[in-house]
């Protein structure tokens, strides 16, 4: 096997993705070429992570905490732990980091272009940008994948606002209020609220479904929500920020060459979303194993991936009941609990406490499907 001391990898698409991937190689001894615009959006990530867990990222966290709640039916659902932190980091601050850590080290080549990729017939790869065109025998790349037809997707649109001094609005995250609702879509819709510190919020209105809302539905929402519990008139108050965008929650295909890093993947756990966690644990595997094919490799249990099937093909066949898992979810698990299964470190007996749960017969159905 190749030493990383000895490996020269180019890496396309520099999101939180390729940036930390590019860290942990260059860390690792490799020399690594990183191409793509860097990435200076706004973000929000968000994760769960056991308190005995290192943190990593504690300069970039807008906010952590062992609460969270649900809002269905008229009722709040609260959930308090004792092993789990969920946390928000500021994405900008983390992608601006890597770019500093990564412009001081002799072992990086930084190409900030849009790139084109081809196979040659030698085992190598031909990257092109607009001012250059060189081969590498390592290609990962973390540009978006294509998703299916039959994929369902979760698609956001979330906006940051200044709140009043001392005001009080939510004391911890909001993971799904269905208060909201859309007539007419065959989906799971929804609000997602952090509370930052220094008197500011974000508000997400969120879409589970087979395709892809006007952007103005998910704004309208998350709109109508700050107006009703902000205390604020949203319309005529500019926003900190905005951030939009679409995650696949199920198969998706690679559309470049070279090998898939990042959701292109599978960092996204299927179910929910969340990434970091993932692209942390396939870092973790190359690391073990000196084998740049970690990267590409689903990080989730088999257990895992077998309940996020079922899940999604429930929910495939039938929207409408998303919002009855979620929230039943939600009622029927501890805190820790709760946690354990959006970290991916729960275990069978937990599984079947969750199934026993939810309603019986498209449980069934989608368990036996093939």
């Amino acid at each position: 096997m190749t030493s990383a001391s000895t490996t020269q990898v180019t890496i396309v698409g520099a999101g939180i993705s390729g940036l930390l991937i590019s860290r942990h190689l260059i860390d690792q001894g490799a020399s690594v070429t990183l191409v793509g615009p860097e990435d200076r959006r706004e973000q929000t990530l968000c994760t769960w992570r056991n308190v005995q867990a290192p943190d990593y990222y504690d300069e970039h966290i807008a906010g952590r905490w062992r609460s969270w709640q649900f809002g269905a039916d008229n009722m709040t659902i609260v959930h308090q732990s004792d092993e789990y932190w969920y946390e928000a980091l500021n994405g900008l601050s983390f992608k601006t980091s890597l770019e500093d850590y990564l412009s001081a080290q002799p072992k990086l080549t930084r190409i900030k272009e849009l790139a084109d990729t081809k196979k040659q017939s030698n085992n190598l790869f031909q990257i092109d940008t607009a001012s250059s065109s060189f081969t590498s025998p390592n290609l990962l790349d973390s540009r978006p994948p294509q998703i299916g037809e039959k994929t369902l997707i979760q698609q956001f649109y979330g906006v940051t606002i200044q709140t009043e001094k001392g005001a009080d609005i939510v004391k911890r995250p909001i993971l799904m209020d269905f208060s909201v609702s859309l007539e007419n879509q065959k989906g799971v819709v929804f609000i997602y609220v952090i509370p930052f510190p220094r008197e500011s919020i974000l508000v997400e209105a969120t879409f589970f479904g087979t395709s892809q809302l006007e952007e103005s539905v998910l704004k309208n929402l998350a709109q109508h929500w700050i107006n009703e519990h902000c205390n604020t008139d949203y319309v005529h108050d500019s926003p900190i920020f905005e951030e939009k965008g679409i995650i696949p929650m199920g198969p998706v295909s690679f559309i470049h060459n070279g090998n898939p890093a990042g959701i292109a993947a599978g960092s996204a756990r299927q179910s929910s979303g969340y990434a970091l966690q993932g692209l942390e644990r396939q870092i973790k595997k190359y690391q073990e194993l000196n084998d740049l094919t970690a990267l590409s490799c689903s990080p989730y249990s088999s257990l895992s991936k077998w309940m996020d099937k079922v899940f999604l093909k429930v929910i495939q066949y039938n929207p409408a009941l998303g919002k009855d898992i979620f929230s039943t979810m939600a009622k029927s698990l501890t805190g820790d609990e709760f946690a354990a299964f959006m970290a991916d470190d729960f275990s069978i007996k937990d599984s079947f406490k969750i199934i026993r749960s939810l309603p019986k017969t498209p449980f069934l159905k989608a368990m036996i499907s093939r």
